[in-house]
């Protein structure tokens, strides 16, 4: 029963997840410009292409998140190359962001999720090795954002400080060092997750990090944009980071339901 229920939670949040990322391909774009340079045409017709090809490729996973079952587990294993799909757009990312290898971390925990459903779903791995993996991605999300946060080799991320500055009208001193307590609170809730009996206090933590972010990500598109514009850029944005909440959402559902003495 109990795997059933983390099935179902996986599973719908895979599905938000993928249709934020197909919304996000086929109709606003996406980084596959640093795949080649864009010196010819024929550059840009091929990321327009792959563009709408991947675009396409995670619609199919949202339909699939729901029409496939235990007994397709060949077609089952299309969610582990959505993962590999996954960690290609965070690595385009990477390059557009100055290749800063912490940007990779920033998506843990979106590439994990179709990994995670795929080995609830679909293989008999046990449920205490794979709430192993999704505790750890949640953990690599975090330290990325505390590692932009205190701002270590590449600096705080001025539209971070342009967002809190504009937010809560405070000079750009003020709003570092406000960051600069975010990045304290994020490694907070690292170390708290690890320790069993603070665990569910982490994962609240951590919900209540996850409303923030999305909070800041929808202001800084309404600040850089224009209002149609944010309202369809920030809709899909939301969609991507479901797998912060869900995933939690599923450990705490885990460990909740589990005998307390089982260490994990």
């Amino acid at each position: 029963m109990l795997r059933f229920q983390i099935i179902k939670i996986l599973q719908f949040t895979t599905f938000l997840l993928l249709v934020g990322r197909a919304w996000q391909h086929l109709f606003w774009g996406a980084p596959y410009a640093h795949l080649l340079p864009l010196e010819e045409g024929f550059s840009q017709w091929f990321v327009d292409k792959i563009t709408m090809f991947f675009g396409w490729l995670f619609a199919l996973g949202a339909l699939f998140s729901f029409t496939l079952d235990s007994r397709d587990s060949k077609w089952g294993t299309f969610f582990i190359y959505l993962s590999f799909s996954l960690l290609l757009l965070a690595q385009l990312y990477r390059a557009e962001n100055h290749n800063e290898w912490p940007t990779l971390l920033l998506y843990a925990s979106q590439i994990a999720t179709p990994l995670l459903y795929y080995q609830v779903q679909f293989t008999k791995v046990s449920l205490s090795k794979t709430m192993f993996l999704l505790k750890f991605s949640i953990t690599l999300t975090l330290l990325g954002y505390a590692w932009y946060a205190f701002g270590f080799h590449y600096g705080i991320k001025s539209e971070w400080i342009e967002g809190i500055s504009f937010l809560f009208a405070l000079e750009k001193k003020t709003s570092i060092w406000l960051i600069y307590g975010l990045g304290i609170f994020e490694i907070l809730l690292v170390l708290i997750l690890w320790v069993k009996p603070l665990q569910k206090i982490g994962l609240a933590g951590i919900v209540f990090w996850g409303m923030l972010l999305m909070f800041a990500s929808v202001l800084l598109f309404w600040i850089e944009h224009p209002v149609w514009i944010s309202g369809i850029r920030s809709a899909w944005e939301l969609l991507c980071l479901v797998p912060n909440a869900g995933l939690c959402f599923s450990f705490w559902h885990y460990i909740n339901e589990k005998n307390k003495e089982e260490d994990f």
